[in-house]
């Protein structure tokens, strides 16, 4: 009898070039890769009949990736939230990591990998998880994977504040929604050359993508507030340079406090108006500011 794959007994590994890291997902965890078929006619003169057009394989798209991740009290999981944030040291690009996925029959690998986007999820007194898409150079199936490091013990982290203030005004009172994503848009090197393409004979040797520059990045959201008569201040406005200061976690204070922390210095924002049976408001924002380092003002403590 076949033995099958099944994705809820995936076990995700990540390696940072210097540690394997046993990582937490929710089932939704996917990944692949493709490869770019270009055609060319064999239809000619004396052969009429060759209506079908010829396949040449030579090259892989980035494989690409997704996960949730559930945020834990413990800082065995930080380093997801890193590679997010941080810069690679001394350059203003991001580290790559190297993502091994587990079954009980096969180990999937995914080379050169860097997070693409990331939206916080942030909902009162549900986990706080980050959701990570991202690109890589190359999936194998068949990888080796040289460590497998224990689980340990893990607390999920309970988001049991939120608090939010948008230009020195506390919205925290009718609070509903709040929604957090930073985008880390890339490109990739071309690496198809007619050298490398006269060396392809299977997937194996196909032409894959190696280097990147990342060349823009996004943070950006959206906080939904109800509309009442204790507060209606910003309903159908717009604002710029605005501070928006965001604390999400275990609503303790001091070295004691686990969560996200948004301490944002200058930001635009829109607000609407949103009709329904009850009127709410949403103030949708992003940062201008382009600090040195965007983990001195995204914190995860």
């Amino acid at each position: 009898m076949a033995n099958f794959n099944f994705k809820q007994e995936a076990e995700v590994y990540l390696y940072d070039g210097s540690a394997y890291h046993r990582i937490d997902v929710t089932p939704d965890l996917s990944f692949s890769q493709t490869f770019t078929d270009k055609t060319y006619p064999q239809k000619t003169l004396h052969e009429q009949h060759k209506m079908h057009e010829a396949s040449n394989i030579k090259k892989a798209n980035p494989a690409n990736f997704e996960m949730t991740v559930p945020m834990i009290t413990q800082d065995t999981l930080d380093i997801v939230f890193n590679l997010l944030v941080d810069y690679k040291t001394g350059t203003y690009t991001l580290n790559t990591f190297d993502l091994y996925i587990k079954l009980p029959n096969d180990v999937y690998k995914l080379e050169k990998c860097v997070i693409t986007n990331g939206t916080f999820i942030i909902e009162k007194l549900e986990n706080l998880k980050l959701t990570l898409s991202g690109e890589a150079s190359k999936l194998t199936r068949g990888a080796t994977l040289p460590s497998t490091p224990a689980r340990g013990t893990r607390d999920y982290q309970l988001t049991k504040e939120l608090v939010v203030s948008v230009d020195g005004i506390n919205l925290s009172s009718g609070l509903y929604k709040c929604s957090i994503e930073l985008q880390n848009e890339i490109q990739w090197t071309p690496y198809e050359t007619v050298n490398n393409a006269l060396s392809v004979t299977n997937a194996a040797t196909s032409m894959y993508p190696s280097q990147f520059t990342l060349e823009k990045r996004i943070l950006s959201g959206s906080i939904g507030q109800y509309v009442t008569d204790a507060f209606n201040s910003n309903v159908q406005t717009w604002k710029q340079n605005v501070p928006i200061v965001i604390t999400a976690g275990n609503g303790l204070s001091g070295s004691s406090f686990r969560g996200f922390k948004f301490n944002l210095t200058d930001c635009t924002f829109t607000n609407r108006n949103s009709v329904a049976d009850v009127f709410t408001q949403a103030y949708d924002w992003k940062m201008n500011d382009n600090p040195t380092d965007l983990g001195s003002k995204i914190t995860l403590n």
